[in-house]
């Protein structure tokens, strides 16, 4: 009698590598007990073929609880920049800057940290697919933490959700502050349990109270049944309470009864019932000015944010802005089922040019309509252009990527000169005034500064779509006006 067939069984992988080289990124998974090695040589798990990286350059040790890196003697080196610090507890960690690794010296990582590998960058993070645990504990961490302050917010995070205090989550829409929630809730002993998202914006008043508290049968008109609220609804869970700041003044008398007494009082009932739920929220607004002008109560106010998360805008986060458009744009790619596109340095500078007034949100769905635009072809300037910069869509405004040329009426800026707005025809720019990514670096202050006025000149004022000419961010190009003493011109 033969010997049964079986099948080995699948491998443990909790863990994959994001690396993001020659404007492309793809993910690899790490198998649990199998290391792997990163390398210009062709035994390599993850090959980099350029010449500032060895032959085996680094491993990766990969665990049922974590990754360990160490570097095997290579001859440039390994930094290794730091994400989160919450699983370690240390503030040293989340305030070091990148380090460079010890030769043959395993050191243990954590979902959100980063390697340098010559010109590659290659990021941990938990694998997407798998159990419901690993994908607690991926939101946990959000997919790229470069920054120091966001490292900061994230380290601050994980000691307020040790505990039972109320948090207060601060900043502009789109900044992340629905993430920063879940990772107050993904880290809490309430892990396991329920996680409610409502925003208080999106009903009204008396759909709201009856939402969050419930209602008993024949309360008003429609109660036709006994209702559970979301809040008793939410036992041993995590209430997220979303621009909290638009909360009609009567809804928050009751929510302050709901977190002094941590019970709620269904709409058409005497009874109050216990719960135990833990509140997060978040708004964009100054609660201080809310307070003053009459519009939010204050001991509300005082009671919700027991302790302030602020999450800085993503114009402040300038190291983040390539990877998170890369992680974007592989998790896009990869749901469409295409091969991840490649996005090219003109686009990069353009996106590190914007301001971002719609943040992680905003960059989000660019590179997703940037995807659309590009089909299979790389990801340019053109395709990530933001809508604000596209203010006029039957105006002239003819790019040509190769010499990074616009052609656009002259209007006066106030630094050179009035320049009229032609009547029915745009003035093209001459070449002595063509403004090229290609040309040489300016010889002196005195060039840069004419460079600067002629590519504002060209673009009508707009500083951000000047930074883009340039290939600087806007801030460095404010930086200069001010060094220079250039007015700063508005855009007409």
């Amino acid at each position: 009698m033969s010997e049964p067939l079986t099948e080995p069984p699948p491998p443990d992988v909790r863990f994959e590598l994001l690396v993001s080289s020659s404007g492309k990124s793809r993910a690899v998974p790490l198998p649990v007990g199998r290391a792997a090695s990163v390398g210009r040589g062709d035994e390599n798990l993850i090959r980099l073929d350029y010449p500032s990286v060895s032959r085996l350059h680094v491993q990766l040790h990969p665990g049922v609880e974590g990754v360990e890196v160490e570097d095997l003697g290579s001859s440039n080196g390994t930094m290794l920049i730091r994400g989160t610090s919450a699983a370690s507890g240390s503030d040293d960690r989340v305030l070091a800057g990148p380090q460079r690794l010890d030769p043959h010296q395993r050191l243990p990582l954590q979902v959100g940290d980063a390697l340098r590998i010559g010109p590659a960058l290659i990021s941990l993070q938990m694998r997407r697919r798998g159990s419901h645990s690993a994908l607690r504990a991926a939101v946990a961490v959000p997919p790229v933490l470069l920054d120091a302050g966001m490292r900061k917010a994230y380290e601050l995070a994980g000691r307020a959700a040790a505990t039972d205090i109320s948090v207060l989550i601060l900043g502009e829409t789109g900044v992340g502050k629905e993430a920063m929630a879940q990772a107050v809730h993904g880290r809490s002993p309430r892990h396991s349990g329920p996680f409610l998202l409502l925003n208080c914006a999106a009903l009204s008043e008396t759909l709201l109270e009856s939402e969050l508290f419930g209602h008993e049968k024949g309360a008003f008109t429609g109660a036709t049944a006994t209702k559970v609220g979301l809040l008793e609804s939410t036992q041993g869970g995590t209430v997220f309470l979303d621009e909290v700041g638009e909360l009609p003044l009567g809804t928050q008398a009751k929510l302050l009864r709901v977190l002094e007494e941590r019970t709620v009082m269904r709409v058409g009932s005497t009874k109050p019932r216990p719960i135990d739920v833990r509140f997060v929220t978040a708004t964009n607004r100054d609660l201080g000015r809310e307070v003053r002008a009459g519009r939010f109560r204050g001991d509300l106010y005082y009671r919700i944010g027991g302790f302030v998360l602020q999450v800085p805008p993503l114009r402040e986060r300038q190291v983040e802005i390539e990877p998170l458009a890369r992680h974007f744009l592989h998790e896009f790619c990869t749901r469409l089922a295409q091969p991840v596109l490649e996005l090219t340095p003109s686009a990069i500078a353009a996106l590190h040019a914007h301001d971002w007034p719609g943040n992680v949100r905003e960059l989000k769905n660019l590179i997703e309509r940037a995807v659309l635009f590009a089909g299979t072809s790389p990801i340019t300037s053109e395709h990530v252009m933001p809508d604000s910069l596209r203010e006029d869509p039957n105006a002239p405004d003819d790019f040509d990527e190769a010499t990074m040329r616009f052609q656009l009426p002259r209007i006066s800026t106030g630094l050179g000169g009035e320049s009229k707005r032609g009547d029915s025809q745009s003035t093209k720019m001459s070449e002595e005034g063509a403004i090229s990514a290609s040309s040489k670096a300016p010889a002196n202050d005195n060039e840069e500064r004419e460079r600067l006025i002629r590519t504002l000149e060209l673009c009508g004022g707009n500083q951000t779509r000047a930074a883009g000419l340039l290939g600087i961010s806007r801030r460095t190009l404010i930086n200069r006006l001010e060094r220079w003493k250039l007015p700063r011109p508005q855009k007409r």
